[in-house]
Formats: C-alpha cells, structure tokens, sequence
C-alpha cells in the first residue's frame, strides 16, 4: 500500500480546469470562437437559463492588448512530462441572470479559455494569458458585464492518458505582472500514477510536507513577462 502525503484541494475553479477539463486543455490552442454580435436576438438573451444556454453569449476578445507569456521549469523532475495546457479562468461580478425560474437562482457568467501552450525543451513549458481576455459588454440590456481575470491553471501530466496523476500549477495572482515569480514543490511517488490517480496541485513551501516526503521532492517554478 503507498502512503501518500495529504493534499489540500482549494479553488473550484482551478478542479474544474485541471481535472474535468483536462482533454481540452491538452489539445493546447486557444479559444478564439466570437459568440453574436451584441444586439442580435441572441445577444439579449438565451432560450434557457441554464450556463449552457448563455456561454454563446460571452465574447472572446479578438484583440486582447494585456498579455503576458509565462515560462515554467521542471526542477529535478521523476520523469518526463509530454502533456502540457492550461486556461485562464474569468468572471464578471456586476452581472448575472436567471439559473432557476421556479427557485429564483441566480448565477454570475464565469468562463474559461484555453490557454495557447507548448513544450520548449524536456524542462521548460511556455503558455500566454491575457487580463483582457473576454469583451465587457452589454450581454443582457442591463448594464455592460465587466470581466476579471480571477485564475490562471496548468497542468502537467506523463503522457496525458487519463489516469495519470496531473500536476497542477495554479499561477499566483501576485505573479501576474512582468517579472513576477512563483514556485510549487511536489511530491514524486505519485508520479506516472497512483491507483489513487487524481490532482497534485503542489504546495509553495516544502516545509508543507511532512518530514518522510520532503526528501522526495521535485518543483516547478514559473518566470512572467509582459507581451509587449
């Protein structure tokens, strides 16, 4: 039986994009579908209330200016990592619309894009996100929705099959600026997989991990620069 430290899974969003999301993330290229046009039928509302019924209506920005490519580094890794994506994860606070009619729920739009990634060399991985990701518009007559950027998540995995453990980099907001740093350590004995399987998101500090797993330790840091 393997014995395996304790890892503390925070940030639904961050699940969503790494473990249910994750053949999506692996065909690495970003989403670049525009929904209609503000003002169409469409655009002012959906036929159903539900977040599938409304994700047509959030528009990708075709020409996104607040850019930044990040590079990542494997640091004395278990073995190599041939899968490699990640999305930035929005959501507009000052809007919302209709979940359930009969319960009177509501929801605030939240969307993900896949991230445009790649595999430089067997250590270093480079992706881009952007803080302009998603157009502020007027989605519902009421108001123009104003986006934030409120995650960016990577994924590393062996090969990609599916019951690999996938090594999760949630980027620090702190490091969203040019020049910023950020660092996670992991633990090695989940690596291909375990029978436990799942995320390893990694933890910034390896004093996190108990005395019998801090001598068996790889990390992954990442370097931020603004696209000029």
């Amino acid at each position: 039986m393997h014995e395996v430290p304790v890892m503390v899974r925070s940030r639904a969003w961050r699940l969503l994009g790494t473990l249910c999301l994750w053949g999506a993330l692996m065909a690495c290229q970003p989403t670049h579908s525009a929904g209609p046009a503000p003002g169409t039928a469409s655009a002012t509302g959906a036929a159903k209330n539900d977040k599938s019924a409304q994700e047509h209506l959030w528009r990708v920005n075709p020409s996104p200016q607040e850019g930044f490519e990040v590079v990542f580094e494997l640091h004395d890794a278990p073995g190599p990592f041939a899968r490699f994506g990640g999305a930035a994860h929005y959501q507009s606070f000052n809007c919302n619309f209709v979940t359930s009619e009969w319960a009177g729920t509501r929801s605030q739009p939240t969307k993900m894009i896949l991230l445009a990634a790649e595999q430089i060399d067997t250590t270093h991985y480079r992706a881009t996100f952007y803080r302009d990701g998603l157009l502020d518009e007027d989605y519902y007559g009421k108001g123009v929705c104003h986006w934030e950027l409120i995650g960016v998540t990577v994924g590393f995995k062996a090969t990609g099959a599916e019951v690999e453990t996938n090594y999760s980099f949630d980027l620090d907001k702190k490091a969203w600026r040019d020049g910023g740093q950020d660092k996670r350590y992991y633990w090695k004995g989940d690596y291909p997989s375990l029978p436990i399987g799942g995320d390893n998101p990694g933890r910034q500090n390896p004093d996190g991990f108990s005395a019998a797993f801090r001598g068996n330790l790889f990390s992954i840091s990442a370097t931020v620069r603004a696209k000029p």
